[in-house]
């Protein structure tokens, strides 16, 4: 006979299969679930281990169109009151995108992109950085969502494993604005890595529909380190991100490949974290946006070895691809993928 909860799970799932489940909060910022989300996704194969954080105890699937996997999950409470779930993807599931669907007693939550199950990982493959998308201006004649999503239209033609989106997110980081950037941020069929920059400053905003603003992932051998550089930092006090930089970079010490991600680099940034990242263990690769524009000579990293990689913002139409191999890093040139001017209006014969 089945357990109870196990029926009212597989109703509830059902129900969330034929029409869909309530997705984050009303107002879209995170509920129940806070990770993985579609700006902090998980890449697994199946079978595969990873890590959900959630603010109380649930049961958990896999869910797309084609169905749900349920999943097996340990429990360990975390600091703050959240609860972390050690899942384990089972071995039949398909290669695909999946949303995390989660079930208690008082909440249910469907965090769409959430996780991506690959066939295997690639040793070599092509990285899409895209920056600067500064959804809610009104710089360009042409609107701001159509420039994004020509963009974001060339990352889903392309053959990029994985998105690192890098800050300047929203014009002023306001509600609306995040909203609409993830309406469009949606609309990619890559994983998307998402961390803020200094436009996206509204307090608490950013952690509202993202969560963490420092964290870490591997994609096979390589590892990669995401963290916050909205609010810029010029003091040498010791804040909380120094302590999780220097944590994460310990961990992704065996990489093959060691690559930071941020908005912007500035050679007056806090330098506890330059130490960590540049001098003490640096990194291999930092990629970064914010200035609008292709590296000059007065950029780069001034000490270590770290390489630095700029692109130029896409609210200009313009992303760039990279690719990784056993060699090392390469940035290829830069994509002009949308018009910035406004289609004509159509005028009858």
């Amino acid at each position: 006979m089945m357990h109870y909860k196990s029926l009212v799970f597989s109703l509830a799932l059902g129900c969330a299969l034929c029409q869909g489940a309530d997705a984050r909060n009303p107002d879209g910022t995170l509920g129940l679930i806070r990770t993985p989300n579609n700006g902090l996704p998980v890449i697994i194969t199946a079978g595969d281990v990873f890590e959900a954080t959630v603010t109380s105890e649930a049961t958990l699937a896999l869910v797309n169109d084609n169905g749900a996997w349920p999943l097996e999950a340990e429990w360990k409470s975390l600091p703050g009151g959240l609860q972390q779930a050690r899942c384990q993807a089972p071995d039949d599931v398909p290669p695909g995108e999946y949303a995390l669907y989660a079930t208690s007693s008082e909440h249910e939550d469907n965090n769409r992109r959430a996780v991506f199950v690959f066939e295997t990982i690639p040793e070599e493959y092509l990285i899409a950085h895209v920056t600067d998308t500064h959804i809610g201006t009104t710089r360009h004649p042409r609107e701001d969502m159509a420039i994004i999503a020509d963009v974001i239209e060339a990352v889903n033609t392309s053959e990029a494993a994985f998105a690192l989106i890098t800050g300047d997110l929203t014009e002023n980081g306001a509600e609306a604005q995040f909203l609409r950037f993830m309406e469009v941020l949606d609309t990619c069929r890559l994983p998307t890595f998402v961390v803020p920059g200094n436009h996206d400053r509204m307090p608490g905003n950013y952690e509202r529909f993202f969560g963490p603003h420092t964290y870490r992932f591997w994609f096979g051998a390589d590892g990669y380190l995401g963290f916050d550089t909205k609010d810029f930092l010029i003091a040498d006090s010791m804040t909380p991100q120094d302590g999780r930089l220097h944590y994460y970079r310990r961990q992704l010490r065996p990489a093959r490949w060691s690559v930071g991600f941020t908005h912007r680099y500035d050679v007056t940034m806090g330098m506890r974290a330059q130490l960590i990242l540049f001098v003490d263990d640096p990194l291999d690769y930092l990629m970064y946006g914010h200035y609008h524009r292709e590296a000059g000579d007065q950029d780069g990293i001034p000490w270590g070895r770290t390489t630095a990689i700029m692109t130029p913002a896409a609210i200009n139409g313009q992303l760039r691809f990279i690719e990784v191999d056993s060699q090392g890093i390469r940035p290829l040139e830069t994509v002009t993928a949308a018009s910035l001017q406004a289609a004509p209006d159509h005028v009858d014969d």
